[in-house]
């Protein structure tokens, strides 16, 4: 969902549930939980992705700046630094992260 979507008591349970940064810029939200209340989820912001994960997700990581993701391992359960609940959710997810680490390699290499 669009960061224009979030009303202001979701924004509010995302910036909190998710420690972001008061002055963080929510891009976009992936909303996991079943009441879509905003507690649980992937941000992508400007400076980089957060998310919440569940409660048997191993990892307790919640943050990468894009400069670190460029080169990070993308981790989607199995590996469980993203614990993205269902297996529906893990495919698309983790094809956007690596689609997305490839356009901001090949950036990063033309600015090289």
């Amino acid at each position: 969902m669009a960061a224009a979507d979030l009303n202001e008591v979701r924004r509010e349970a995302v910036f909190r549930e998710m420690s972001l940064p008061t002055d963080e810029h929510i891009i976009a939200f992936l909303d996991l939980t079943e009441a879509k209340d905003g507690e649980r989820g992937l941000v992508i912001g400007h400076g980089g992705l957060y998310w919440k994960n569940g409660f048997f997700t191993g990892s307790k990581s919640t943050w990468i700046s894009w400069d670190a993701f460029v080169d990070a391992d993308v981790w989607i359960a199995p590996s469980i630094q993203i614990g993205l609940g269902d297996t529906s959710r893990q495919a698309p997810v983790h094809g956007l992260l690596v689609e997305s680490q490839r356009v901001l390699r090949s950036l990063r290499d033309q600015q090289a």
